[in-house]
């Protein structure tokens, strides 16, 4: 009998939330260097070899650095409390880097409360681990935008940003330079900072990525410049996909799952409201929006030519 892989998927926490019962899943504390709260029944990214006071500016990333430096196992997850992939539909990655056809693709869905009956979804935990095993490196679902991956991100951040981060990642893995250009020029983009990754492929790509980030912070500060909140986070999402892009053309076996949007997460099934007000900042207007996400994804599903036409009209 072939024994069974370690794995272990690590849920990044910043408040007490409701976890689903499945061995698999690790729930993490994040930030907690921050605070003198200490959530039950998790682990703390404080402990160890740790960046955890950089949360703000790392968000889910102080989770996976600490899990890096400080865990063991054959496979490392990453979800977040609120958003947990569908084993439901796996949607295996060919040769030339499409899907396979035949199946229908929704990048995301949306559950009004943990608690729901997720059947459906396939969340075994047996039935996890034989999948995870089959591959190499599994992610969310790429999601198509009207925009080149590169002009989205300058949409909401500063492009300057971006542009540095990608000549730090250039000058010190040149190699990585043409699936740069794929994944920047591309329309399809990888959100959510969420995968699960065989050890030896997650041990590298923790030290491209925190090689380039580390240069990155290095650089603002011989400038005198502040890391603005969530930053690193959201540059490593763009780092993300080029990784991806690079480990499939050398031989990576992928997939991609859509992932669950939960709205109420909280211990307590009635504590939790089902709304989910976002605010967006749009650069370089800076003008500020406020949007009630459910509504906006029954009138117009993610990765809809629907959602791509709204973003032509309003997002620029």
């Amino acid at each position: 009998m072939t024994e069974r892989p370690q794995i272990q998927i690590f849920v990044a926490c910043h408040k007490p939330t409701y976890v689903l019962d499945n061995r698999l899943l690790i729930p993490v504390q994040v930030g907690t260097e921050l605070t003198n709260a200490r959530y039950e029944r998790m682990e703390y990214d404080n402990n160890g070899d740790n960046i955890s006071a950089k949360n703000p500016q790392y968000c889910e990333l102080t989770a996976q650095y600490w899990a890096w430096k400080n865990v063991t196992c054959d496979y490392y997850g990453f979800f977040h409390y609120r958003r947990y992939l569908s084993f439901a539909n796996i949607y295996s990655v060919c040769s030339d880097g499409n899907l396979e056809r035949g199946k229908r693709r929704t990048p995301y869905i949306e559950i009004d409360d943990i608690r729901d009956n997720l059947t459906r979804f396939k969340l075994d935990a047996d039935y996890m681990e034989d999948q995870i095993r089959i591959y190499d490196l599994i992610t969310v679902l790429r999601e198509k935008i009207d925009t080149t991956v590169y002009k989205q991100f300058c949409q909401y951040h500063e492009g300057a940003k971006l542009q540095q981060i990608l000549d730090i990642m250039e000058r010190l893995y040149p190699e990585y330079s043409m699936a740069a250009q794929t994944y920047m020029s591309s329309k399809e983009v990888y959100y959510m900072n969420m995968y699960i990754m065989k050890r030896e492929l997650f041990y590298r790509y923790m030290e491209w990525l925190f090689a380039i980030l580390t240069e990155f912070e290095r650089e603002l500060k011989g400038r005198e410049q502040k890391i603005e909140s969530r930053l690193m986070g959201f540059l490593a999402e763009r780092l993300f996909g080029i990784f991806y892009i690079y480990q499939r053309e050398q031989g990576a076996k992928c997939a991609e799952l859509s992932y669950l949007r939960f709205y109420n997460t909280e211990m307590e099934r009635e504590a939790g409201s089902t709304s989910n007000i976002r605010i967006f900042r749009l650069k370089p207007s800076k003008m500020s929006i406020k949007i009630d996400m459910r509504k906006l994804n029954r009138m117009f599903p993610p990765g809809s030519r629907r959602r791509m036409f709204l973003r032509h009209i309003f997002v620029r």
